[in-house]
């Protein structure tokens, strides 16, 4: 970690995931990045004053404050931007709700944006037909973290209902193209959604990628998304040409499937239907044209027993 002070000094991460923090506000600073893999980046302040990086993973400008809700984080590798607990994009919107779903909230997503692309990637966690969930922490290569309460939905955790068959939280995620005037949409690029099936703090991924199936699609974005074995997982996406989104259960057969809820017994045993303690990370790609990676969003669930 680096604490940055005085202007014209030069910081080597080296080895390891570094963040470099500013007690400054994003908006007065201005960016430039270079070097292989664009591993050296140059910060210039208002006053002329420069900062240099090099492998240094993430540059968080805080505001001065403790409050998540102003941190701003910096990959230094994409140029992306994050902010931890915000609304999604106008252009995400379809009356002050997400298009997906029946009331789905545009509040409290993580949203990382790559302004040189007009890319916005967003997550959220909320407990399923309920409140959605405040980060608690960011780690220094950028992952949100969450806790929620591990069994199944649940109206004592705020969900309208009770259902056995669903476990207590889902997360929501929004794809939106052609933010800040560009003529981009969906087509454009290539996006990858990364659902961890392993219960355990290390991650096992199922990779799934958006893909233009070459046919007609009940959705109003014309795309679906198959997993590493080219199976269609997820077809109900709601947007348009330019927004994809959908609310995702930790009970649905493409992800429940998957997980082996104790890994020390022999064989596969179900997640479902206890959903117990357990760590998920979801990770949210952008690829351009060129299959350079433009943006992502990663997150991580911790599911808690808190009696």
């Amino acid at each position: 970690m680096f604490q940055i002070g005085d202007p014209d000094f030069s910081y080597d991460g080296k080895k390891g995931i570094d963040i470099a923090i500013f007690e400054s506000s994003f908006e007065d600073f201005d960016f430039a990045r270079k070097g292989t893999g664009n591993d050296k980046v140059t910060v210039t302040d208002s006053t002329g004053g420069i900062y240099e990086f090099k492998k240094v993973e993430t540059i968080l400008f805080n505001n001065g404050t403790a409050d998540l809700d102003d941190d701003v984080y910096y990959n230094t590798a994409t140029g992306a931007t994050t902010r931890v607990d915000t609304q999604i994009d106008a252009s995400a919107q379809d009356g002050g709700k997400m298009f997906v779903g029946s009331g789905n909230s545009v509040n409290d997503f993580v949203v990382t944006q790559s302004e040189s692309a007009g890319v916005e990637l967003a997550l959220a966690v909320k407990y399923r037909q309920g409140p959605s969930q405040d980060p608690v922490s960011v780690d220094a290569d950028g992952t949100v973290h969450f806790q929620v309460e591990d069994g199944a939905q649940s109206t004592t955790n705020g969900s309208s209902s009770n259902n056995a068959n669903r476990a207590a939280w889902s997360f929501d995620y929004s794809i939106a193209t052609g933010l800040d005037g560009a003529t981009t949409d969906l087509s454009d690029f290539t996006f990858k959604l990364l659902i961890d099936v392993d219960p355990t703090a290390g991650t096992e991924f199922r990779e799934l990628t958006m893909v233009d199936p070459g046919v007609a699609v009940p959705n109003d974005t014309g795309f679906i998304w198959v997993d590493q074995d080219g199976i269609p997982r997820i077809g109900d996406d709601g947007g348009n040409a330019n927004v994809a989104q959908n609310s995702e259960n930790y009970a649905f057969g493409f992800i429940e499937d998957f997980i082996d809820a104790d890994p020390n017994t022999p064989g596969q045993q179900p997640y479902a239907p206890g959903f117990g303690p357990a760590e998920f990370d979801i990770r949210l790609e952008a690829y351009d044209g060129g299959h350079n990676l433009i943006a992502a969003n990663q997150i991580a669930v911790e599911v808690i027993d808190f009696v």
